[in-house]
Parts: structure tokens; C-alpha cells; sequence
């Protein structure tokens, strides 16, 4: 009886450390987060990204880390002026963003995530990068939408691939007005699956189909 006690105690301890140790892993992944959803601030990004890079070495098994640091490094590339730096920060996204896929294959936000890093690698030189990236980000969305049809966040990079699409070559702000639509139709709908969850687009979207009126 009393093995069983002390047996029964040491695995209500392991327990408690265990679910201790998730609590401060949520923690700190929405502390990050919050950083991140002030996209328009770069320090920011910037603080969030190294938060993000010290937790996914702490917990090698947790996807979302290095998921969220691809999406803040992407944002960080946008916010740069230099080309070389920018795609410096999109090498180092690419390495996060697949590390997470190799802990969560087939994943519809994975294949998001892609596209988001594939647009900002295009954007770098829109001129000479289209063909190459504009094509990955289609397949990328294409693999998305067979994973999950009602992820707002490919909607949105959908909408937002036409947007900047000069009407000469099929695009423009009127086109992409009904996606963004829709994007924000999906939104609505949309429920993370937790607190650290992708959830990000939303702000985004409702601000780029007021650009279009």
C-alpha cells in the first residue's frame, strides 16, 4: 500500500512539473504573439522573433514556435530596404518553416505559411521574381485550400496576389475586392484552435478591401 502511495505521488509530481512547464510554454508563446500582431512595429517583430527562436530550441517537439517565427521573419523582410538582408531574413524564415513541417506535415497553415514566405521572396524584386514565386505561392495556396477549403488566411493571400496584380495582366483592386470578401466571410467563421494558434489576416484583410473602394 504504501509503494502504491509513493508511486501514486511521484506521478502527481511529474504532473504538475509537466503541466507547470506547459502553462509557461503557452505564456510565453502568447506573450510573443501579441509582439507579432504589432506587425507595424519592428522592434517588435523583431523582440517577438528572438522570444520565438529561444522557445523553439527549449521545446524541439512544439511546431508553433518556429511556425510563428517564419511569420515574424517574414514581416521583418517587408519592413527592410535592403534586398540582400531581405532575403537573408526569408533563408532564415524557410529553415524555421521547415522544421515545423517536418513536426506537423500536411498542415493547411504550413502550406499558408509558404505562400507568405514565397509572396515576400517575390516582392523582394517583383520584376524578375513573379514567374518563379508567383508560381510557388499558387501551388502552396492550391495544397491549402485541399488541407482545409475554409482557411481564411489562403483566401486572403488569394485576394491579396490579385490586388497587386496590375489590371493589364488580370488584376487590380476590383477583382480582388469580392475575395477579400469572402477572406473575411472565413473569418468570421474561423476559431483557432488555441491561444497560440495561427489567427493572424484578419486586421489585414479588412484593411486592404477598404483599399479597394
Amino acid at each position: 500500500m504504501k509503494r502504491i502511495i509513493l508511486t501514486l505521488s511521484f506521478l502527481s509530481l511529474i504532473f504538475i512539473k509537466t503541466f507547470a512547464q506547459k502553462a509557461d510554454y503557452v505564456a510565453a508563446m502568447e506573450n510573443a504573439i501579441t509582439l507579432l500582431n504589432e506587425f507595424e512595429n519592428t522592434e517588435n517583430n523583431k523582440q517577438a522573433v528572438s522570444q520565438l527562436e529561444r522557445i523553439a530550441v527549449a521545446e524541439p517537439n512544439e511546431w508553433l514556435p518556429g511556425y510563428w517565427a517564419a511569420y515574424g521573419l517574414a514581416n521583418l523582410s517587408f519592413a527592410e530596404t535592403d534586398a540582400d538582408k531581405k532575403d537573408m531574413l526569408l533563408d532564415k524564415a524557410d529553415k524555421f518553416l521547415a522544421a515545423a513541417e517536418k513536426l506537423e506535415p500536411k498542415n493547411d497553415e504550413i502550406e499558408v505559411m509558404k505562400a507568405y514566405l514565397a509572396g515576400a521572396r517575390m516582392a523582394v524584386a517583383p520584376q524578375d521574381r513573379w514567374q518563379k514565386y508567383g508560381g510557388a505561392v499558387g501551388m502552396s495556396l492550391q495544397n491549402a485550400y485541399k488541407l482545409n477549403p475554409e482557411n481564411p488566411r489562403a483566401k486572403m493571400l488569394e485576394a491579396q496576389g490579385i490586388y497587386f496584380t496590375p489590371e493589364a495582366y488580370g488584376g487590380g483592386k476590383k477583382k480582388a475586392a469580392p475575395l477579400f470578401e469572402e477572406a473575411l466571410k472565413k473569418f468570421a467563421k474561423f476559431k483557432p484552435a488555441s491561444s497560440i494558434a495561427p489567427s493572424w489576416g484578419e486586421r489585414a484583410t479588412t484593411w486592404l478591401l477598404s483599399q479597394t473602394n
